[in-house]
């Protein structure tokens, strides 16, 4: 069985835990396992899911003479779709897990770092006054990160590309489950960020978080297919953690991504605190948790190669 289980791409064993652990929680504190509305299934195929769709037609297309690493590119779709499946079930049903709130602790922890919110404010309304906040470029920025990278490496590196994916779905799997450690919902309910853009959307998920901790998991069996991804959770920051992977995987193996990508790191951390999405704290939180992944994610791949690569122990008759 051990054996057997050693076998699988490791794409398979991250997705199919992070499965097992939403399945448990769910039979456990008895909450609904959401599927998407079409609207929300369309918000997270364009924000997640689409580059990797996209890495698979160039899998068919550029890559047909090299099989191994067409294959990881169809093994990492599903396995993706599936871990984030998981991780917005699991961020709607956080305060129904652990009614352990830490936002008044990181208020205070922002209070004693006062100075760099000020500074995040200062740069984000002074520095980078040239981009509009009805662009929404925090998020197309992001956005962008996943889209350049995978089709980056994939062509460019394609015996990194797995690494790559395994380090995301590793992000998107701890993540989550980071979450319930150390919950909050972030430093937009003490004051407004100095994006105006961005606040309606922050009243409307916190609207739903309340509504939902009111009414019990019933409320999201009836409303969470048209929110499925409007889940409250600041700590870690995911967008600082992916922008952050993204960064070091390019280090290591893009160094021509790097000047853009140094330019859209530090504005996803800077607005990230600006916008009061997130505390000071969980941006470094989210760094760690970043840096962790791709040292894991290395590991994880070197293993893998070592499998594939070991003796079965059968003896091949000789032939002739």
């Amino acid at each position: 069985m051990q054996r057997s289980l050693r076998a699988l791409p490791p794409e398979i064993l991250i997705a199919g835990a992070m499965l097992a652990v939403m399945f448990l929680l769910s039979a456990v504190f008895g909450l609904p396992i959401i599927s998407p509305s079409e609207n929300r299934a369309v918000f997270v195929g364009i924000h997640y899911i689409y580059p990797l769709i996209g890495v698979a037609l160039l899998g068919i297309t550029f890559l047909a003479g090299k099989r191994d690493i067409a294959m990881s590119f169809f093994i990492a779709l599903p396995c993706y779709v599936a871990i984030l499946f998981a991780h917005f079930n699991i961020k709607l049903w956080i305060p129904h897990i652990n009614r352990a709130m830490y936002d008044d602790f990181y208020w205070k922890t922002d209070q004693i770092v006062r100075p760099i919110v000020d500074a995040c404010d200062y740069i984000r309304e002074n520095i980078f006054v040239f981009i509009p906040y009805e662009s929404n470029f925090y998020m197309i920025a992001f956005i962008a990160l996943f889209y350049i990278s995978f089709l980056y490496h994939a062509i460019k590196t394609p015996t990194h590309f797995r690494t790559l994916v395994v380090a995301v779905l590793l992000v998107q799997s701890l993540g989550a489950l980071a979450y319930l450690a150390a919950l909050a919902i972030g430093p937009f309910i003490y004051e407004t960020g100095v994006d105006p853009t961005i606040t309606p959307g922050q009243l409307g998920m916190l609207e739903f978080y309340r509504n939902s901790v009111a009414e019990g998991p019933a409320w999201i069996a009836r409303h969470g297919s048209t929110h499925f991804t409007v889940g409250l959770a600041a700590m870690p920051s995911l967008h600082a953690a992916g922008a952050f992977l993204f960064f070091l995987f390019a280090r290591k193996h893009g160094r021509i991504l790097l000047p853009s990508y140094s330019i859209i790191l530090f504005f996803i951390l800077v607005t990230s605190v600006a916008s009061r999405w997130h505390y000071v704290i969980d941006v470094p939180a989210g760094l760690l948790l970043a840096w962790g992944c791709l040292w894991l994610a290395e590991r994880i791949i070197v293993v893998a190669k070592e499998e594939a690569n070991e003796p079965t122990g059968h003896i091949v008759p000789a032939i002739g």
